[in-house]
């Protein structure tokens, strides 16, 4: 092991330590068996408030080094790491220290601390496994299936600190050691030498030691089995373009772990996809997220949705030239999905979608669109006027981003409000309304949006296999129906008819259930049908029976049925809010 990294501190440490060490030695007139339970290993609390909590927490380290490093034989970088890097393990080595009965008696120093902590450590020996993968950076959640069940002392495990300062004295620290023993732990069981030659296989390419440090940080299972052959590929075929392996090494994230199999895969695409030579590597050069970004599977990911959209390969060439250059391409897939179910959701029609991704992708995928609901309340607008605007005009979307304020659709005036009243009027008469009849003034205040969207949902009431009677009879039975979007009106519907198994016949016979919102009908269904399975409700009831009670009825005739009713109605409304 070399200590030669600060032989001046090391040397004044070691002498600090020497200071302390009548403090850390146990007084031989003391009965061992008390130090297990009694007051001589307690820490009291009037003794650590006359103390600084940092100055607490630094005689912990003090009296935790001493005990690794003079005690147990650690060798020294692990003992000063284990002592100096485990806060957590630290704390609670104090929190049991203050949990006793007994208290231990005042002190006036930062001694007594340290002498109680050493005897506790000398009497309690403590998992080293524990304090030691904290200090390599590693949480007690990432740290508690790694601490072997059958070893409780580091020197039990030779060959884990034997590759522990293989990787120290090739320039990794701890930190990424914890990294690497989370991705590919079996590296540090490795018999005495494998490590070693592992590694200068690498350096055996041409690669540089700082470079191949790097390459074991960003992806450590290359150091299982033999030489990772597509390493090897990709940074041949990389230095073919003319990127030297300072560029490699520049564009790879220690944060990252790489599969470099897929970003072969990702390099041999972006090959294929661009006939010029030049044009590749001035694309790779300003773009390195391509190939680097989670090893290029979001490159892969991005080119199947849009040749599903119908992109020619010039087409996505282009695509990828004109992405800007900060956009990291996961969020840039997920903003276009999100447009393309926007787009759905308006009954766009399939031919018209490709056509706008295979023009606008570039600047769709840099900003997410807001929620089709938003756009149909605010842009006073149904969806097919939507989709006009966009086909007109694909760049208004532009304006519809999340942040922005949305302005209402152009040519809202005077004029389009009274052609949607005329709209409105002509469906009225199509139900059966009588002209200029007071029914029909009421119809019109109740029938709120516009002409177009009221038969658009009047449209969809047909398409779920009603004739225009029964629809017609359920419009004037309960106008509030039309009301209310169609997408909302879609999922209402699906639940009550799909998932619930009620008839189109009962939403004929009580139209006015669709009014009552679908999270009012899940919360009371989910309590109907707990207190049915408890033998406490009848089966089948009325749609209406369930949802038209009020809150304070409805638990009084059903909730209250059952004992554990009210705790598992306020369960089932938590759920439903969060």
């Amino acid at each position: 092991m070399s200590l030669t990294r600060n032989p001046k501190s090391l040397t004044s440490l070691l002498n600090w330590v020497s200071r302390k060490v009548s403090i850390f030695k146990p007084q031989p007139s003391i009965n061992p068996r008390s130090l297990t339970t009694g007051a001589a290993t307690t820490l009291d609390k009037a003794t650590t408030s006359k103390l600084p909590r940092n100055e607490i927490r630094r005689m912990a380290q003090v009296a935790m080094f001493d005990y690794f490093y003079n005690n147990r034989g650690l060798q020294f970088l692990i003992a000063e790491s284990m002592s100096q890097n485990a806060p957590l393990f630290n704390d609670n080595l104090l929190k049991k220290l203050h949990s006793s009965n007994d208290a231990y008696a005042s002190a006036s120093c930062g001694e007594e601390v340290v002498r109680t902590i050493t005897r506790f450590l000398l009497y309690h020996p403590v998992n080293e496994f524990e304090p030691f993968f904290e200090s390599l950076g590693l949480k007690p959640s990432e740290f508690s299936r790694l601490v072997p069940c059958d070893k409780m002392f580091l020197s039990e495990d030779v060959f884990l600190l034997e590759n522990y300062h293989v990787f120290w004295n090739y320039g990794i620290d701890r930190e990424k050691m914890g990294k690497i023993f989370k991705e590919a732990r079996e590296v540090f069981g490795y018999e005495s030498g494998v490590l070693v030659s592992k590694i200068q296989g690498f350096e055996g390419l041409g690669f540089s030691k700082f470079f191949v440090s790097k390459l074991i940080v960003c992806s450590p299972r290359i150091l299982i089995g033999g030489v990772d052959v597509e390493v090897v590929r990709v940074i041949e075929m990389l230095r073919g373009m003319g990127f030297g392996l300072d560029w490699v090494e520049e564009n790879l994230s220690e944060e990252g772990s790489y599969d470099w199999r897929c970003v072969y895969r990702c390099l041999s695409f972006l090959r294929e996809l661009c006939v010029d030579e030049s044009e590749l590597c001035e694309l790779i050069k300003n773009r390195p997220g391509l190939v680097f970004e989670d090893s290029g599977e979001w490159t892969l990911v991005l080119a199947g949705f849009q040749t599903k959209l119908g992109c020619s390969r010039k087409e996505l060439a282009s695509l990828f030239l004109r992405l800007p250059e900060s956009q990291e391409l996961r969020k840039c897939v997920s903003n276009l999905r999100h447009c393309l179910l926007f787009l759905e959701g308006i009954k766009m029609e399939a031919y018209e979608i490709g056509k706008i991704f295979r023009s606008h992708s570039h600047w769709l995928g840099v900003s997410r669109l807001k929620h089709t609901s938003t756009f149909l309340n605010t842009l006073k607008g149904g969806k097919k006027r939507l989709c006009q605007v966009i086909q007109e005009n694909p760049e208004e979307m532009k304006k519809w981003s999340m942040g922005l304020r949305v302005q209402p659709l152009p040519g809202t005036g005077v004029v389009d409000i009274v052609g949607s009243k005329a709209m409105k009027t002509q469906f009225l008469l199509e139900l059966g309304y009588k002209e200029n009849s007071e029914e029909m003034e009421k119809a019109l205040r109740c029938f709120r949006g516009r002409g177009s969207e009221l038969r658009e949902r009047f449209d969809f009431l047909l398409s779920l296999g009603l004739n225009e009677k029964e629809a017609k009879d359920m419009v004037r039975t309960s106008p509030d129906v039309l009301t209310q979007a169609s997408d909302v009106l879609e999922a209402k519907v699906n639940y009550l008819v799909n998932e619930l198994g009620y008839p189109l016949s009962t939403l004929v016979a009580f139209p006015s259930c669709l009014k009552y919102t679908l999270e009012r009908m899940k919360l009371r269904f989910a309590m109907y049908y707990w207190l049915q399975d408890r033998g406490k409700a009848a089966s089948k009831l009325a749609i209406s029976t369930i949802l038209v009670y009020s809150d304070k009825s409805f638990v009084t005739r059903f909730v209250n049925r059952h004992p554990d009713g009210p705790k598992h109605f306020e369960e089932l409304k938590k759920t439903a809010t969060l």
